[in-house]
């Protein structure tokens, strides 16, 4: 509140006592209250009028008195009804100086307050200082808490509850011998219809631990729950990259303000009603000492039902015990299971990591496993590939895993890391290391490997970069820089290029070698594309089933007595068959199939009925491409891999069949009486269990009745401008072949550009 602003704590006042009496809440004096509040304030900001002031001054003492009653409901507001608390309260009125202050003891709890008095000196509006005002005592914000243990003389352990926006929260840490307890705790109103949602985390720590066995112990359990609260994976996934989540949820470095730390578990686990959590916590460790242990996992398990979701939440450390500086290592994990979504997630952090004293250690790691539709399987440790998108999984972006200097080591910096990932089609790796010293020249050097491994069709392509310059002043005085990349299978390619740098000018030399021919993974002479795509069609591995949810089909696969039956997919009548083939895209010029160039540019289309299916492509695999556009156009690209082939409504016809079946219809009629009088003698038909299952449904909260989408996301389309304009491709791959190739002038934009053109009229003179 403002210097002058008395009507701002009419209004908290008047707050207050009409949210604790309700309706018996004295309405006209606190309105009267509150209007004194605002004419005291307007006084003090005027023009200097002494009689105005002293006029408004009387009337606000006036109003204050009149409340005199319902100060102890002020300052008691959202407190526990404790009589030691509310014979505090009594001995405060509006003149007191230190509010609502002292101590009490409730059982075994110690409890203890703090507040003050809001007292104001005022100015007029031309800067002529009133006198002093005390405007009334302040409610306390916090209230402390210690256990008084029998033959102690000083409170044990210690806590506080402090007043949030809309409820109460807070802390609490009790040692009890060998055990010491630990709670947090937020209670909180929903709007707009006051719904309670509560949050809580639990903790007993054993001192010391109790051993398990083969240098194992049990640190700590504990738990959370949560009424009206949901487990947010984004925020907690955010969480686990700073180690916020395992400092809430395992104190590993708790916030001394217990504002802050409720303020975390809100983020963490907002509200959200028809939402509850729950879930243990344990803390293991190995070989403990006195000082510390070496290894020791946190683990919590979170159910957000009735949602039926599972959220894994660990930190885990590794460290030489009585010496932190030499290696201090953890590890904040945050894994989901969501069935809903048909997803397993996990994300890996390093957190606070050192080693050597000297040494920073960082990284990222993700696992992406899906089993629904498209099903895929995603692991990376320190990012992908350059360039590469890990689509239809979404990760976030990861750090590379290294260590470098967090010291400065006179004039030297270093540092080295890498990553390593797997997809479902690719291996991936690579590294960088690099090292600089700065004593008036500054002299640098890296290296750097970056590899990709295509399981089908077999590919690779290896990169490889190192260099070495002198600076002074800013300004390169020499160096040395070669590039180069490895490629295959059939024939083996590597092109490379060594750069001279001096201070005047630079001297390069690019050369590229071809060694060898076709492996045996790939055609020694493909003949026609055509006549490769058809050998794919024969493949049984190419064939499939549709997903199809029919509960009344169950598929058995059939015995495979012979080769024929091992060829054969198993398709339910109401099912679809899949091709799916990963020799070449389909749909798109290309110039070279296996790593062989064909004899002349060629595309294959699926000219039947059925939906596309869409996989990764490398389109450098498969199209000759410039410098330009391989650095411009991503080095993989969604293309037509397949196609789910379902049968038209006019091509099937299902057989007749004469139902022969006798069909006998009962029909009950109620009596006409009063359906009381019915059901009292007609107690054995009333169905008990339905009547439960209407009333339970009728305590659920609404739910949508129109559950159709508001917004709905569709691929992006391309099109060519020029030559052969009009054409429509469901990839930038596929147009921008066929603008490249075509007969005359052509440009490939996406389709929505080409429908919005630019005008330039008036730009070019």
């Amino acid at each position: 509140m403002a210097n002058t602003d008395f009507e701002g704590y009419a209004q908290e006042f008047s707050s207050a006592v009409r949210a604790a009496l309700g309706p018996a809440a004295p309405i006209p004096a606190l309105d009267r209250f509150v209007a004194a509040g605002a004419a005291l304030t307007q006084a003090a900001s005027a023009a200097p009028d002494d009689a105005a002031w002293n006029a408004a001054l009387a009337e606000f003492e006036a109003a204050k008195s009149a409340l005199k009653g319902t100060l102890r409901t002020y300052l008691l507001a959202g407190l526990p009804q404790v009589p030691a608390l509310a014979e505090l309260a009594s001995a405060v009125d509006w003149s007191s100086v230190d509010g609502l202050s002292g101590s009490f003891e409730l059982g075994p709890f110690k409890l203890g307050l703090a507040s003050s008095s809001l007292v104001v000196l005022p100015k007029h509006g031309g800067g002529l200082s009133l006198p002093t005002v005390q405007v009334g005592p302040l409610r306390p914000v916090a209230v402390h808490a210690s256990l008084a243990m029998p033959g102690v003389g000083k409170g044990l352990g210690g806590g506080a509850l402090v007043r949030l926006e809309n409820g109460f929260g807070g802390t609490m840490s009790l040692p009890l011998g060998p055990v010491v307890a630990n709670a947090s705790a937020a209670l909180t109103r929903l709007l707009p219809d006051g719904a309670p949602s509560v949050f809580a985390i639990l903790g007993l720590t054993f001192r010391p631990p109790i051993q398990l066995s083969f240098g194992f112990s049990l640190d700590r359990v504990g738990g959370i729950a949560g009424i009206n609260r949901q487990a947010d994976t984004d925020a907690l996934a955010t969480a686990v990259r700073t180690g916020a989540a395992g400092n809430v949820l395992f104190a590993e470095s708790p916030s001394a303000s217990p504002v802050s730390l409720l303020a975390d578990v809100s983020q963490l686990f907002p509200d959200q009603i028809g939402l509850h959590v729950v879930g243990p916590t344990v803390r293991l460790s190995w070989l403990s000492l006195d000082v510390g242990s070496l290894m020791s996992l946190d683990v919590g398990v979170v159910v957000e039902f009735p949602s039926v979701k599972f959220v894994i939440v660990g930190v885990a450390r590794i460290g030489i015990p009585g010496l932190p500086g030499l290696l201090n290592l953890r590890l904040d994990v945050l894994g989901q299971i969501d069935p809903a979504q048909s997803l397993v997630s996990i994300d890996a952090s390093l957190v606070d990591s050192h080693a050597l004293g000297v040494f920073k250690v960082y990284g990222d790691g993700a696992l992406r496993l899906s089993w629904g539709s498209p099903a895929y399987v995603v692991l990376s440790v320190g990012g992908f590939y350059p360039g590469f998108n890990p689509e239809p999984a979404r990760l976030p972006a990861l750090r590379r895993v290294g260590m470098s200097l967090d010291l400065p080591v006179g004039p030297m910096s270093m540092r080295a890391q890498g990553y390593f990932a797997v997809t479902t089609n690719t291996i991936q790796l690579g590294a960088l290391v690099e090292a600089s010293i700065s004593c008036g020249l500054s002299a640098h050097g890296f290296l750097q490997v970056d590899a990709l491994v295509q399981f089908r069709p077999f590919f690779f392509t290896a990169s490889c970069a190192a260099g070495f310059d002198v600076r002074a002043g800013g300004f390169s005085f020499g160096g040395v820089r070669l590039d180069g990349t490895v490629s295959g299978p059939g024939p083996l390619t590597v092109r490379g290029r060594l750069t001279i740098e001096t201070f005047l000018f630079d001297i390069s030399w690019d050369e590229t070698f071809s060694f060898g021919s076709a492996s045996k993974d790939v055609l020694q002479a493909p003949a026609t594309l055509l006549d490769l795509m058809k050998n794919e069609l024969d493949e049984p591995r190419n064939l499939q089933a549709e997903s199809m949810q029919d509960p009344a089909v169950v598929l058995n696969p059939r015995p495979r007595s012979g080769e024929q039956d091992a060829s054969m997919a198993v398709v339910p009548p109401s099912g679809a068959l899949r091709f799916v083939q990963r020799r070449a895209p389909l749909g798109l010029l290309i110039d070279r199939v296996d790593g062989m160039p064909l004899a002349e540019r060629k595309g294959v289309v699926m000219a039947v009925p059925g939906s596309a299916v869409m996989d990764r492509f490398s389109p450098g695999s498969y199209c000759t491409l410039t410098q330009a556009e391989a650095l411009n156009r991503p080095p993989f690209d969604l293309l037509t891999a397949g196609i789910v082939l379902s049968p038209q409504p006019e091509d099937v016809v299902p057989p007749a069949c004469e139902d022969k079946r006798t069909i006998h219809t009962i029909v009950i009629r109620v009596p006409q009486q009063n359906t009381v009088e019915w059901l009292k003698k007609n107690t054995a038909r009333f169905d008990l269990q339905t009547a439960t299952a209407l009333v339970g449904a009728s305590l659920r909260p609404p739910a949508l009745s129109d559950d159709s989408a508001l917004v709905t996301a569709l691929p992006e389309t391309w099109t060519t401008v020029g030559a052969g304009a009009g054409a429509a491709f469901n990839n930038a791959t596929a147009a921008f072949q066929a603008a490249k190739h075509s007969a005359g002038p052509s440009v490939a934009l996406a389709k929505t550009d080409s429908e919005r053109p630019v005008k330039l009229e008036g730009v070019l003179a």
